[in-house]
């Protein structure tokens, strides 16, 4: 049976914590229905038990002792108490918070119902997982305000600006979504952040550089430095050259052929294989051709290698390229194209870029010759500027 008595705060701070695995109630004497709830690590906590003007009994939690005054918080108490008696729930609320829809639903909601490449859909899950889940997953919808969402921009600054910005463009996206098929209802909490500028990297190896990467590729053991070349040779995308295999590769005719559902572009793109690339992926077809249908297999769950990035931070080490990622090597290529006069619509169709200004030009070009001609001068041109 609870004891009774009335709350004071020294009466209050003398009350022992409850045996291990209980929690003991008091009960006001001077209002009926404030109650005290001692858990078994001391924490206090001020409760109203009172029946609703239906007759059913509810318990509404006012909050910590701590916190509050037993004048307080009787003057609380007395508020639900009488809400209760005019038909007024409390508890009614707080079982609808309970049920409501968290951010990771949401998210899930939009990432399970969209249209977007598979590539795509790993990256934002990767960024969710990293990023955004800690700050957000567990909130209800209600609890996504645009404060935190501002703290999360803010806290994802700190290391990778551009990064903040992708992970409030994932929630803001996740809440139109909502919102256009009438899931959600109220204001997008992302809507009015306040992005990060951001500028284009430019970074490519320079002719001097050239000699010095080559070098730290040929001293390399890893098997990852085939996969660094190749992204270099073919001036792909680094997610492409993971995934490549060799049913869309053809040695004789030296043409790499990617699929539309592969592209960032969404459209099929045939990239010529400089003579380079061919004895490459000659040998590694001798290597592993036989019992992969993948160029660079690895034990994963796609079968094929994930991002090397302890390879290529050992590769960054020893050539002493310590700014150089692996995006790099395919704006390299991009870059011994223009040296080596290679026009804008050609660089487009080699790097299968869509910009506005060169769609109307590259169209045009039918086939891969042109392409294929311009890659292998800027492939020799390239090599040439690695050697002493």
């Amino acid at each position: 049976m609870s004891e009774k008595f009335r709350f004071t705060k020294p009466r209050i701070e003398a009350l022992p914590p409850a045996p291990p695995g209980k929690r003991d109630e008091y009960r006001d004497e001077a209002l009926p229905g404030l109650w005290l709830r001692v858990s078994s690590t001391g924490a206090k906590t001020y409760a109203v038990l009172a029946r609703t003007k239906g007759g059913a009994l509810e318990r509404i939690t006012i909050g910590p002792a701590d916190k509050l005054t037993p004048e307080n918080a009787r003057e609380k108490a007395k508020k639900i108490i009488s809400d209760l008696a005019t038909g007024i729930s409390h508890a009614a609320p707080a079982r609808a918070k309970r049920g409501e829809t968290t951010f990771a639903e949401l998210l899930a909601a939009y990432l399970d119902n969209t249209t977007m490449r598979p590539r795509s859909l790993e990256a934002y899950q990767w960024l969710y997982k990293k990023h955004i889940e800690a700050d957000l997953g567990k909130r209800k919808l209600s609890e996504v305000t645009a404060d935190r969402v501002r703290a999360l921009h803010k806290r994802v600054s700190k290391d990778t600006p551009t990064t903040a910005n992708r992970c409030v463009a994932l929630v803001k996206a996740a809440f139109n979504s909502a919102l256009k098929s009438g899931t959600y209802v109220g204001a997008n909490p992302a809507s009015h952040i306040k992005k990060n500028t951001e500028t284009s990297r430019t970074r490519y190896l320079q002719p001097a550089e050239l000699a010095i990467f080559f070098q730290a590729l040929e001293e390399s053991e890893d098997p990852a430095k085939s996969f660094f070349m190749l992204c270099l040779l073919t001036g792909a995308r680094r997610s492409n050259v993971l995934a490549m295999c060799w049913a869309d590769i053809s040695l004789g005719d030296a043409l790499w052929r990617i699929s539309a559902a592969d592209m960032k572009a969404g459209e099929e793109m045939n990239i010529p294989l400089v003579p380079e690339a061919v004895a490459l992926l000659t040998r590694l077809k001798n290597e592993v051709g036989a019992t992969s249908p993948w160029v660079f297999p690895a034990e994963s769950k796609t079968g094929h290698y994930q991002e090397p990035k302890r390879a290529w931070a050992t590769l960054r080490r020893r050539s002493g390229l310590a700014n150089l990622r692996i995006h790099d090597l395919r704006r390299t290529m991009g870059s011994w194209l223009v040296r080596t006069g290679a026009n804008t619509a050609i660089n487009a169709k080699a790097l299968g870029h869509k910009s506005m200004a060169a769609a109307a030009v590259y169209q045009r070009i039918a086939d891969v010759d042109p392409v294929r001609d311009a890659m292998e001068k800027a492939a020799v041109a390239l090599l040439e500027g690695a050697r002493p």
